[in-house]
């Protein structure tokens, strides 16, 4: 926030120069960002924390300077003179949404002169970087940028029915904002606004309204100083891209009990400044006024925290100096957090405010810092364990935005479920939140190809969402994998193997394939189990869904969700000694139903009794000549090896037949060869 250095001054008892404002409120929380020197003032810029709205403000920065140095902190606090009619005369106020503005307040003054305002305004607007404009627009920005409480003044003439309403706009209503160059914008239902008795006058918290504005033939002014909640205030201003200084603190939060007193600050000045009558009374209309938050702290509890020595008197002292009121008894102070202080509810906001007072540059620390390292959570380990795998096999990561196009996610939602939508202007033309990670990867293949990459290999692992048949949100992590088809056999088996790699480096364990048809973008399709649980697909995509993306190329897909897999520590793949001996293959071809899987046929091999049996590789399937229809022929190689000693061919012999007969009466199958 801009400031003035002689503008802070003007509210401390002894002034503090720009150096000295610069490094207390620095150590306090608000460091400098810039300076400006001026003709006769500083401008400095602080920057400011969203939870500190009672310091968008001279007062509220002077407040801290004060309380940092010991200087005495002054307010302005006189109680305006009035006469004549009561308030009630002129104007009523109806408020249809006290949740929405917990207190808003009406004031009237007559008479009133519109000119140039005095000096002292003038300089002080001027050196924060404003343009002055007339006595009473400028005397609502001097008490905002005085005591951070955003008012607006309308012109009472202007007012249908002398009416103000504060209610929710009505769809297709217009309204024109203040300031130059400033456009109708039409409502659309959802903004709390300020309106008379026919229309909109003032957005709630974030712009007033050109038909009511003062101009130099103002002479009845109501004054309106408020409160609304900063929720409604900032979805206004993101809705119509208006912000303002107003949005700007309401949006941080302004409290009710601080209202009054700086709307008695804005009529002292407007009367000085231009004359008029204040109408006795005030209109006023909302919820009822809130109690005083009460916070309690430990002295020693704020000593043990903070590691430092600060005894309870200086405690004491710091939290009265920030107009905290506090009061103790047996080692607990008790604190009643003033109006403008919404931030302050426990405990812990209690110490930090001893912290900042303290300084933080004063805290002693350690040169050198023994440190212990910690062991990487499990799921990133998993992850990495994934990834590792896939580049191993020649993948490349792909990060993509989780936003997809309608017709890129319609094809990949579950069976039952729905695609999300994000209600967002920006998201344009990709505004469904994506049901699987593939649809991005098959764009990044189609960019890819159009660039002439011929052969390429993707994966990507990130968040898939969708909602069910009874609406509810889910979220989960899913690894998409996406490759070329790089032979013509026509089969899925290379990202089979791709597959089992991945299963193999998050559990130890070869996956399952069972052939299913839960996916229409997938045929052939098989779903994927890992010790028994079920965690994904993988298959063929389907010509029409690889047309649609741009692709003239066959692909291959798997969809993995990992799950509780990613919840535990990957396998640890022990390293072996390369064997002394060699070892013997033999290659063994069965005719089996199409229906026998080979995950069949491996277990099957597992429990036989082949004491020295190494490992069996896949090495071909045959249908055609000779295999009867719904059948097919699979060959493996089976290799023997003795750790000690080379084998024999005789030595096989019997553990292979023991094979066969386990194969033919526990899967059907003929040995063809």
């Amino acid at each position: 926030m801009d400031t003035s250095v002689a503008w802070i001054n003007d509210y401390l008892d002894h002034p503090a120069d720009a150096d000295e404002q610069a490094e207390l409120l620095t150590h306090a929380g608000f460091p400098l960002e810039g300076r400006e020197d001026l003709d006769g003032d500083i401008r400095q810029d602080f920057e400011m924390t969203s939870n500190r709205g009672d310091c968008t403000c001279h007062v509220g920065l002077a407040r801290e300077v004060a309380a940092l140095t010991e200087r005495t902190l002054l307010i302005p606090a006189e109680t305006p003179p009035t006469s004549g009619p009561t308030a009630e005369t002129f104007a009523t106020i109806v408020n249809e949404v006290p949740d929405s503005c917990p207190h808003y307040t009406g004031r009237v003054i007559t008479g009133i002169s519109v000119a140039p305002s005095n000096e002292h305004i003038t300089s002080r607007l001027t050196a924060r970087g404003d343009i002055p404009r007339s006595n009473v627009v400028d005397a609502t920005n001097f008490v905002l940028f005085e005591l951070g409480q955003p008012t607006h003044v309308f012109d009472l003439d202007t007012l249908e029915g002398g009416t103000i309403i504060i209610r929710m706009a009505r769809k297709g209503e217009k309204f024109l904002p203040i300031g130059e160059g400033a456009e109708e914008i039409e409502l659309d239902g959802s903004e709390l606004v300020i309106a008379d008795a026919e229309k909109p006058v003032a957005l709630a918290g974030v712009k007033g309204g050109a038909l009511t504005a003062v101009t130099d033939a103002t002479k009845n002014i109501l004054i309106e100083a408020a409160t609304f909640d900063p929720v409604m205030v900032r979805h206004t201003s993101r809705l119509h891209n208006i912000s303002s200084d107003s949005s700007f603190r309401f949006e941080r939060g302004v409290s009710a009990g601080q209202v009054d007193a700086a709307a008695e600050r804005l009529c002292n000045v407007i009367l000085e400044t231009a004359g008029g009558t204040l109408a006795p009374g005030v209109l006023a209309s909302g919820a009822e006024m809130p109690e005083r938050i009460v916070a309690t702290m430990r002295t020693d509890r704020c000593r043990s925290t903070l590691g430092l020595p600060i005894d309870d008197e200086t405690q004491m002292t710091m939290l009265d100096g920030l107009g905290f009121e506090p009061t103790i008894k047996e080692g607990i102070i008790t604190a009643t957090v003033p109006w403008h202080r919404g931030d302050i509810h426990r405990e812990i906001d209690l110490i930090e405010e001893v912290m900042r007072m303290h300084g933080f540059a004063d805290v002693p620390f350690e040169r050198f810092l023994s440190i212990e390292p910690v062991s990487d959570p499990a799921d990133h380990l998993a992850r990495e364990a994934m990834t590792k795998a896939l580049v191993a096999d020649g993948f490349v990561e792909s990060v993509t935005h989780s936003l997809v196009s309608e017709s890129d996610a319609a094809a990949f939602v579950p069976k039952g479920g729905s695609a999300r939508r994000v209600i967002e202007a920006r998201a344009a033309g990709e505004p469904m939140l994506r049901p699987s990670v593939i649809p991005s990867l098959l764009r990044v293949r189609a960019r890819n190809a159009d660039r002439g990459v011929h052969s390429l290999r993707l994966f990507e692992l990130g968040s898939v969402f969708h909602s069910d048949s009874a609406g509810a949100h889910h979220e989960s992590i899913e690894l998409g994998i996406l490759m070329d088809v790089e032979d013509d056999t026509g089969g899925i088996r290379a990202i089979r193997g791709v597959v089992d790699h991945v299963a193999g480096a998050l559990a130890a364990d070869n996956a399952t394939v069972e052939p299913c048809d839960d996916l229409s973008w997938l045929a052939p399709a098989g779903r994927v189990s890992v010790g028994g649980n079920s965690i994904g697909y993988v298959g063929m995509l389907t010509a029409a869904i690889a047309k649609s993306f741009g692709l003239d190329q066959s692909c291959m897909a798997a969809i993995l969700q990992p799950g509780d897999l990613m919840n535990q520590e990957p396998a640890e793949h022990q390293i072996t000694r390369l064997p002394d001996h060699p070892a013997i293959e033999r290659d063994l071809s069965v005719i089996v139903a199409d229906s026998v899987t080979w995950a069949a046929l491996m277990k099957t091999v597992g429990d036989a009794s082949m004491p020295l049996h190494e490992s069996t590789g896949y090495v071909t399937t045959y249908r055609g000549k000779g295999i009867n229809a719904g059948h097919k022929s699979v060959t493996m190689r089976l290799c023997f090896r003795a750790p000690d000693r080379t084998m024999t061919r005789d030595e096989v012999e019997g553990p292979i037949a023991g094979l066969v007969a386990s194969l033919q009466s526990q899967v059907g199958a003929e040995v063809r060869s």
